[in-house]
């Protein structure tokens, strides 16, 4: 158990200081671009001016916390855009989409419309609520998006950290989508980084989860891999935190056995916080590929296809 423990400031430090560096960094309402790439296709370069909407609640009623609420980054002049449902992270406890706004920035001008996502956090609420916020916020982006320019059957679903724990258990975890009346048969893709996809309850970092074994399976993305999900992108640092870069790759083992598209990325020069940092920056692999991810997957129709364990073309670990 004792090993545990020096997870819990590495995680919560690593949050502040992306928060803190990211904060800094600051995001204009408006971002100038040049003239706007053609209305089929993603921009490889950043292209597109960039019009904000904030603090859009996605839980109706008198009784929505003010965590219950998203911005949405729109590409203008982009209809029937790809679009990228992202949750924050923060080890459940800490975090806001107001430190991710260069996320919703870089790929709002490459013209992917980004809904930045809070969620409830604990110690004020423990599992499944974090899970069920980011379920009915996918349901809002499903029924809204459109209006700000996106296309509502091209919505991925990605996240760091924490955030990348929600978006995996999103897909993965049919329970939460179904109590919205969804299934993960409307998500493109996920977009997995540096997250946790087994959950445990053996440090503070873990305390918005029960430490009950049920409770656990249920809040852990690997053990709801079967033969039904969308394709993933699985990215973590080569200076993770201690056992992010074993839970990545098992995830992605997990996968494809199980017949399922993904990709594996290790980030290298790159740690658990400075990984999303990065993102928009000049020659950022963590940027390209989620762009290449979001190119190839992207389309009206939904899901290609998926292919079985056999017929995957290039195996995952040759």
């Amino acid at each position: 158990m004792k090993r545990d423990r020096p997870v819990i400031p590495f995680l919560l430090a690593a949050a502040a200081i992306a928060g803190g560096a990211l904060g800094c960094a600051g995001t204009a309402q408006n971002t100038t671009g040049n003239a706007p790439a053609p209305a089929d296709r993603i921009a490889d370069t950043p292209t597109f001016k960039v019009e904000v909407h904030k603090d859009l609640p996605y839980v109706a009623g008198p009784d929505v916390s003010s965590r219950q609420r998203l911005d949405v980054y729109c590409p203008v002049g982009r209809t029937d855009a790809p679009v990228l449902m992202y949750v924050h992270g923060g080890g459940w406890q800490v975090g806001s989409k107001f430190f991710i706004r260069h996320i919703g920035n870089t790929f709002a001008r490459h013209g992917i419309v980004t809904a930045c996502v809070n969620y409830r956090l604990s110690p004020s609420v423990k599992h499944p609520a974090h899970i069920r916020d980011v379920a009915r916020a996918f349901d809002w982006v499903r029924k809204n998006v459109r209006r700000y320019g996106g296309n509502p059957d091209d919505v991925f679903v990605g996240g760091h950290s924490a955030g990348g724990h929600l978006a995996a258990l999103l897909a993965l975890n049919e329970r939460y989508l179904a109590e919205v009346g969804r299934s993960s048969d409307e998500i493109v893709g996920v977009i997995a980084i540096s997250g946790l996809y087994r959950v445990g309850a053996t440090s503070l970092v873990f305390r918005g989860f029960e430490p009950d074994a049920r409770a656990l399976v249920d809040a852990s993305p690997e053990f709801h891999v079967d033969e039904n999900q969308p394709p993933f992108l699985v990215i973590y640092a080569q200076n993770d935190l201690p056992l992010l870069d074993i839970q990545a790759i098992a995830l992605a083992m997990q996968l494809e056995r199980h017949g399922t598209p993904v990709r594996l990325l290790r980030a290298e020069n790159r740690g658990h916080a400075t990984l999303v940092m990065g993102i928009g920056g000049q020659d950022d692999p963590t940027t390209r590929a989620i762009l290449d991810f979001v190119r190839e997957h992207s389309g009206p129709a939904g899901r290609r296809p998926r292919a079985r364990w056999d017929e995957l073309p290039q195996p995952l670990f040759p």
